[in-house]
């Protein structure tokens, strides 16, 4: 077959989109995240309608390379394109095929190949970056299921839409919550460290909103993940690493670190063998501490966009997380600086995230210890 090249001169560019007819064999076609610059500065995001590209290398003759092991596809001059694989192999091309097809929001879409500046392919349903020692995965995929350990969340007044990597969690910020039940696998304090990774898009970043904690009790905190501390914090990123033995230890962003109604990357580690703790916000360190050695407590029930042992009368009480949560994700190891970073590259169509609104770490606030449980 003659190959049909990716570039042609900008004249000749032409941009075909129309509904397709539902295919039957669809329902078993595995399904992968396609995000598709196009030459006039469109973009269309939707799941692969194929498993299967093909291409044509002056190197290497005729391929057939399944979508999951390419990670994108650039014009770069007339008449050839630059192919990465997810190995990081790179070679220059040609589409044999003359479209794409993609299964987006508004139906199933055929963008001709002469129309595209680039696509960039992320796994879908929980399949997108991952590193050693990842234990739950809750990617949203229309469900509150994990993708590695059977952990499912139980889902209270949840919705979903298109997310960072594929679907997302959307919380309405007044009623919206999951809990996934204690087990061992989920009790990643015992072990040599931790890390807690997601996506958020905060529709509200003042005063103080939930991501994530272990369930507390009304004597001390478990390891917790925050979006601000106090009424008065606006854009303020907290992890709380509290130990068994009912101390807490906090790490704050500064104020305005983070932004409503865009995506950002958030994690929290703690490493046990050097005690040292960091807070990341799109893949920089916004406050990082030596903490000593302890245990973690990571004993109880998971919940997501609530505190389950405030009470009325409690600040803090019926406050929730509003926006979306996508790959919302528990590791039995601190991540490495250069792992957290190569997450946000990866989930970000291999795209820089812009570094965090205000890099100012706010200074330990012992005098406000007794407020993370929300008494008066």
């Amino acid at each position: 077959m003659k190959a049909i090249r990716l570039a042609l001169a900008p004249l000749l560019l032409l941009l075909s989109i129309h509904p397709a007819a539902a295919d039957p064999a669809d329902t078993n076609t595995p399904t992968w995240r396609l995000t598709v610059d196009l030459r006039d500065g469109s973009r269309v995001i939707g799941e692969s309608g194929s498993e299967h590209w093909k291409f044509h290398s002056a190197l290497l003759g005729d391929l057939k390379l399944a979508v999951k092991d390419i990670r994108s596809v650039e014009c770069v001059a007339t008449n050839s394109a630059r192919l990465v694989t997810a190995n990081d192999d790179t070679l220059m091309v040609w589409f044999e095929d003359s479209e794409v097809t993609a299964k987006t929001s508004f139906g199933k879409v055929t963008l001709a190949v002469d129309s595209i500046r680039k696509i960039t392919v992320s796994g879908s349903g929980g399949t997108g970056a991952r590193r050693p020692g990842l234990v739950a995965l809750w990617s949203g995929e229309n469900n509150g299921k994990d993708a590695i350990g059977g952990n499912d969340a139980e889902l209270t007044d949840i919705d979903f839409t298109d997310g960072q990597v594929g679907r997302a969690f959307l919380l309405n910020g007044f009623s919206s919550w999951m809990k996934i039940p204690s087990n061992d696998k989920l009790d990643v304090g015992k072990g040599d460290g931790l890390t807690v990774t997601a996506w958020i898009k905060p529709t509200n970043v003042r005063g103080f909103h939930p991501i994530l904690e272990w369930e507390v009790t009304r004597q001390k905190d478990a390891v917790t993940l925050w979006l601000g501390h106090l009424p008065q914090d606006r854009g303020v990123l907290l992890g709380n690493i509290g130990d068994t033995a009912g101390q807490n230890h906090m790490l704050f962003s500064g104020q305005g670190a983070l932004l409503e109604n865009q995506f950002q990357h958030v994690a929290l580690t703690y490493d046990k063998n050097t005690g040292v703790g960091r807070l990341f916000l799109n893949g920089r360190v916004v406050a990082e501490e030596n903490m000593g050695v302890f245990t973690p407590d990571t004993t109880g029930d998971l919940f997501i966009s609530r505190r389950p042992a405030d009470q009325p009368g409690d600040w803090t009480y019926n406050t929730f997380f509003g926006g979306l949560l996508d790959e919302v994700a528990i590791y039995n190891r601190a991540l490495s600086k250069e792992e957290i970073q190569a997450i946000c590259l990866e989930d970000n169509h291999g795209e820089q995230l812009p570094p965090p609104a205000s890099s100012e770490i706010m200074p330990f606030r012992q005098n406000d210890i007794r407020m993370m449980d929300g008494f008066n």
